[in-house]
């Protein structure tokens, strides 16, 4: 039996790597006594995947992981005792049982959406700068190497919110086609404008919303991948 589960991570565990919630998710399930399968070999390990990594520093509402277990287990009593066993700031929202033999999630998120919020400041100035280039080229770091990416081609859509203009929407591709960490995007963008009202050190927050998988053409979040 294979679980998709959607969890948030909120502001006090924004700061622990994407190790350490592994092992705290390890841990809960432990606590919580799910029947969970193991892998084969000499190290045997829970069989748990996340869809995206979230950044350290970055909080959000919709991070999804899935599980497969040895036997069929109620969803209501798999979220509730799994909240029961997580530490604080990581909460389970949803759940659906997905085919076992669906694709996994990294390769099906393409998009993740955030919302980035610097107080104080105005985004239509980056805006009004963004549409003005056809190209901006940033540095992409990888353990390798570093490559020269243009910005726009990472940048499915910029949105400010309706009131309140020190917020932006961004929604940005991930996965099989490349992906610029959210952080990374908001910093290249606040270096737009020429006369940019942002003063040096001002804080930027920033909070995943949403993960989506194109399917059929549609984009849709992966518990719509549930089994029919």
């Amino acid at each position: 039996m294979r679980v998709v589960l959607k969890y948030t991570r909120e502001e006090r565990v924004k700061y622990i790597s994407h190790l350490d919630l592994m092992r705290a998710m390890q841990r809960a399930v432990r606590r919580a006594d799910i029947p969970v399968a193991y892998s084969q070999g000499f190290n045997p390990h829970p069989i748990m995947a996340f869809a995206s990594p979230l950044p350290v520093g970055v909080t959000s509402q919709a991070e999804y992981m899935d599980i497969v277990l040895e036997q069929p287990m109620s969803l209501p009593v798999l979220r509730e005792r799994l909240n029961h066993a997580l530490p604080k700031g990581i909460g389970i929202l949803d759940a659906a049982v997905v085919d076992d033999k669906a694709p996994s999630l990294m390769s099906m998120v393409e998009r993740a959406d955030y919302r980035v919020t610097v107080h104080g400041f105005d985004w239509q100035q980056v805006l009004d700068a963004y549409n003005e280039r056809t190209e901006i080229l940033v540095e992409k770091r990888t353990k390798r190497k570093v490559t020269s990416v243009n910005l726009k081609d990472s940048i499915y859509s910029l949105q400010p919110d309706k009131e309140s203009r020190d917020i932006l929407y961004l929604s940005l591709s991930i996965g099989k086609k490349g992906s610029l960490p959210p952080g990374a995007v908001a910093e290249a963008l606040l270096k737009l404008p020429e006369q940019n009202d942002k003063e040096n050190g001002s804080m930027v927050f920033i909070h995943r919303i949403g993960l989506y998988c194109r399917i059929n053409g549609q984009w849709t979040t992966p518990l719509s991948m549930k089994r029919n």
